[in-house]
């Protein structure tokens, strides 16, 4: 179950963190490499093909919060796409896992992994950020004009799925690690989250409250009410508010989406 991995990740150090997604991989006989900077450690699986997508996560907590949504749900989520590349081998597209450190302090983890090692080969990004409560995914941050082989592609396996979907421009922020690939030049990398019908009608009265001009401590009021806001860098963002069904939801999506873009070429 990805709820459990959760579990074992939730409320521990960011160095804690980093050895259970070792140990994970390496009872797996999973190669890995280690990418040491200045100020941190980023952990990534290399794909074993040369062009491939790229599914990143990061692994770092803000102080204070036990990190449970936010993100080691984004890290279980990859580790069981890793655990399925075991036993597929790809036709003409890979898989390549990103576990970033320091995503919450300015993205430097990404921005010094595309500093030594850059892009090449990587077809796009699927970033994974809070996926672990609700029951329908956000893409961000796009639009209705946005455009992209993995976009096009995961939306229209989600309607197969019957996994409801929306385009935003945020979720809470701009800011994720798809922001240093979309710098380092990489056009389609964006990043997914799981939210709640009750986030979406939040986020409508909140927009709707934007247009017109509602002060500050209202639109923070409004805010307050969506359940992924609640807990967001929070001492609450506990294992006991996510669920497996949206774990599974999320990696079952992005499985069958890349399951699709490979058998196409």
């Amino acid at each position: 179950m990805l709820l459990k991995l959760v579990k074992d990740l939730e409320g521990k150090s960011d160095e804690a963190r980093l050895r259970i997604i070792r140990s994970r991989l390496e009872a797996w006989r999973v190669p890995y490499q280690l990418h040491r900077y200045q100020t941190g450690t980023n952990l990534f699986v290399k794909a074993k093909t040369d062009s491939f997508v790229g599914i990143g996560s990061h692994y770092d907590v803000v102080p204070g919060s036990p990190g449970a949504n936010d993100n080691a749900s984004a890290i279980a989520v990859a580790l069981e796409l890793v655990r399925r590349t075991r036993n597929y081998s790809g036709n003409h597209l890979g898989l390549q896992f990103f576990f970033f450190d320091e995503e919450e302090n300015g993205l430097k983890g990404s921005g010094a992994y595309l500093e030594e090692h850059g892009y090449r080969g990587m077809k796009g990004l699927f970033n994974l950020e809070m996926v672990g409560m609700g029951d329908r995914l956000a893409f961000w941050p796009l639009d209705a004009q946005s455009e992209g082989a993995l976009l096009e592609a995961l939306e229209r396996q989600c309607g197969r799925m019957q996994i409801p979907t929306g385009r935003y421009d945020e979720i809470l922020t701009r800011t994720a690690d798809h922001v240093s690939f979309r710098r380092a030049g990489l056009t389609e990398a964006f990043t997914i989250t799981c939210i709640s019908g009750k986030d979406v009608a939040v986020a409508q009265h909140y927009y709707r409250a934007q247009e017109f001009d509602v002060d500050a401590q209202t639109l923070h009021e409004i805010l307050a009410e969506a359940p992924l806001f609640q807990h967001y860098h929070r001492s609450t963002d506990t294992s006991e508010h996510l669920r497996e069904t949206a774990l599974q939801m999320t990696a079952n999506a992005l499985w069958e989406t890349y399951l699709a873009l490979d058998q196409r070429g």
